[in-house]
C-alpha cells in the first residue's frame, strides 16, 4: 500500500490535481481509494459539516481532526494507493500558533499507523497575488476559508516548517501552483516515478 497526500491553501488547485491524479490512475489500471479530510466517509462527513460551521476553539479543533483522522483510518480498506486530500500536514501548517500546539500536534502524529504515512505528500505552493486573484474568481468560501485567508503568512510558514521534519520516509514535494494546471499535473507524475511509485 501506496500513501500519497495533497497539501495546500485553499485556491491553490489542490482538488483540481487530485481529479487529474484519479483519471490517470483509472486510465492506467492503477487500484486506488481517494479521500478527503476532514470526512471520508458517511459518518465522518457529518462531523466535517458541524467543523466547518463551528466556533470551537484551536485546542478542540486539533483534537476533532485527529479523532476523525485515526477513525478514517481505522476504516479504509488497503489498497494499491491511498491519496488523501489533506492530511496531518493540514492540521500543522493551520493549527499550530505556538511551541505548545506544536509539541501536541507531532506527538498525535507520532500514533498515525506508520503504514498511512505518506510516501510523497505534493504541497501545492501558492503567492498572495495568486491566491486573492483565484479567489475573487470563486463563486462560494466556507466559514474555515473566510477565518484563515488572513493567515496566509502564518500557514505558508508552517507548512514550510513542517516540510523540514522528518515523519517517517515520506518525501515532501512543494510545486509552484501558479503554473497550469497540466503542467503541474506533469510535475506530480514525474515525482511519483523518480520515487518509483508508478512506473
Amino acid at each position: 500500500m501506496k500513501v500519497i497526500s495533497f497539501e495546500g491553501f485553499e485556491y491553490s488547485g489542490k482538488s483540481t490535481q487530485i481529479k487529474l491524479l484519479k483519471k490517470y490512475f483509472i486510465k492506467n489500471n492503477i487500484k486506488s481509494t481517494f479521500t478527503r479530510e476532514p470526512g471520508g466517509n458517511k459518518d465522518l462527513e457529518k462531523i466535517r459539516n458541524v467543523i466547518l460551521k463551528s466556533n470551537f476553539n484551536n485546542l478542540s479543533l486539533i483534537m476533532f481532526f485527529f479523532a476523525s483522522r485515526f477513525t478514517l483510518i481505522s476504516s479504509i480498506k488497503k489498497n494499491d494507493f491511498i491519496v488523501f486530500d489533506r492530511f496531518f500536514d493540514s492540521t500543522y501548517a493551520y493549527q499550530k500558533y505556538n511551541s505548545k500546539e506544536k509539541k501536541l500536534i507531532i506527538s498525535l502524529i507520532k500514533l498515525i499507523d506508520k503504514n498511512f504515512i505518506p510516501k510523497i505528500t505534493f504541497y501545492l505552493k501558492l503567492d498572495k497575488k495568486n491566491l486573492i486573484r483565484r479567489k475573487d474568481k470563486r463563486l462560494y468560501s466556507n466559514k474555515f476559508d473566510k477565518k484563515y485567508f488572513g493567515q496566509f503568512s502564518r500557514i505558508q510558514k508552517n507548512y514550510e516548517e513542517i516540510s523540514k521534519i522528518k515523519i517517517g520516509e515520506r518525501k515532501f514535494v512543494a510545486i509552484d501552483a501558479s503554473l497550469s494546471a497540466n503542467e503541474v499535473h506533469d510535475k506530480i507524475i514525474l515525482n511519483l516515478k523518480k520515487c518509483k511509485l508508478i512506473k
